[in-house]
């Protein structure tokens, strides 16, 4: 299911250690940076980006390249 998540959510990026892993919350996105698609750190409907760097669901994500994932954080518009 493909959710523009940025119609609901200001984002802002969020500073994290390169090489740990990556934080989850409610507030807490990983944006693909190679096609630019947001998906929650805890998803409980599927989710996938358009590169297939991101997959989520049961609220799990799998990380294909963490290299191209930036960290952000939602706030409702």
């Amino acid at each position: 299911m493909k959710v523009d998540l940025r119609k609901i959510y200001r984002f802002e990026p969020v500073a994290y250690e390169a090489g740990a892993a990556l934080p989850t919350g409610g507030n807490v996105f990983y944006e693909c940076a190679e096609c630019g698609f947001v998906v929650s750190s805890v998803p409980y409907t599927p989710a996938e980006c358009e590169c297939g760097n991101l997959k989520g669901n049961k609220g799990a994500v799998t990380v294909a390249d963490a290299g191209k994932v930036k960290l952000v954080k939602g706030r409702l518009k």
